[in-house]
């Protein structure tokens, strides 16, 4: 091979590579943790782009207006992964589903995620059947909701999804736990894990300081994890609830979400090449360094405090 066969050979494959890099990033819709609304951040939702494939992580409200600011098709959605059954990560679902099937959208939208988003999906349906009965009256041949609406929980742990782009595994984490909503038995939180062609991406979902995120981050490129300041949150909370509940509501922030010094002990000890801080709570005018100081104690790695349409 001839120096300038040699050399093209060797550009091709740095556009080759360069091709692999960009076939997959992450757009962080809503960056907001908790269930009030923010004039700042909307609530929690990811895109993952996988080539021109969108997923959806997450669904919390406003989450159709968010992609279209991120400049994505919303019709394009065909699968939206939910971590947990709190309504600022699973309030818009059945939302995008109608405005998809509104505004063109005829192949079936699924919706994955823990027991009982397969009867959220039944209650959307009825809520939504006034409007559907009224759309289908003035443009005739629509199909029904019901035939392109799809909803599947969650077996447990494991492997929850596989397609030809994005292989998808479940770890239940540690969000809700013992004297609160885990005692029941009947929901549950999860991790996700997603492989693509190019990277491993790793979606906390929220959760407290929590061995099983660590084991399921081992090695990922990206780790999208929750963050949350206590000294700051309880300050926020005080301003806008009765003592009472901040104090029960503390012992939920403590023990099933995570500061930022924990996150770094994990991305170090799961060996991640890039963190990102989202449902960042209180998420309001605090600076970064808030966040980034003690992560940084632990993880020497790059470091982003999220903001809505952020890329990745």
């Amino acid at each position: 091979m001839t120096f300038l066969n040699r050399m093209a050979a060797a550009a091709l494959g740095l556009l080759m590579l360069g091709g692999a890099q960009a076939q997959t990033r992450v757009i962080t819709l809503g960056t907001q943790g908790g269930p009030f609304p923010s004039a700042t951040r909307s609530q929690p939702a990811s895109a993952l782009v996988v080539k021109d494939r969108v997923y959806l992580i997450d669904a919390g409200n406003g989450v159709s207006q968010q992609l279209v600011k991120a400049g994505l098709d919303h019709r394009k959605v065909g699968q939206i992964f939910i971590t947990h059954n709190h309504d600022d990560h699973n309030a818009d679902w059945g939302t995008l589903m109608g405005q998809q099937w509104a505004t063109g959208r005829r192949q079936p939208t699924h919706v994955y995620g823990p027991a009982g988003t397969e009867a959220m999906l039944q209650g959307f349906l009825a809520y939504f059947k006034p409007n559907a009965r009224i759309r289908m009256a003035d443009s005739k041949g629509m199909t029904p909701p019901d035939k392109l609406f799809m909803a599947h929980d969650y077996a447990g742990n494991g492997e929850v999804y596989r397609d030809d782009l994005i292989t998808v595994t479940a770890a239940e984490n540690c969000h809700f736990g013992k004297g609160g909503a885990g005692d029941s038995g009947l929901d549950h939180s999860y991790s996700l894990r997603f492989q693509t062609p190019d990277k491993v991406i790793v979606f906390s979902g929220d959760t407290g300081n929590c061995a099983q995120v660590q084991a399921l981050a081992q090695g990922a490129d990206l780790m999208v994890h929750e963050v949350i300041d206590l000294d700051l949150i309880e300050k926020s909370m005080m301003a806008q609830l009765p003592a009472p509940a901040v104090q029960a509501l503390m012992r939920h922030m403590r023990d099933e979400h995570t500061t930022a010094e924990d996150v770094g002990r994990i991305a170090k000890a799961a060996g991640v090449k890039q963190l990102v801080f989202n449902h960042v709570t209180p998420g309001k005018d605090e600076p970064d360094s808030v966040y980034l100081d003690p992560a940084r104690k632990h993880f020497d790695g790059p470091i982003t405090v999220a903001r809505d349409l952020m890329s990745f």
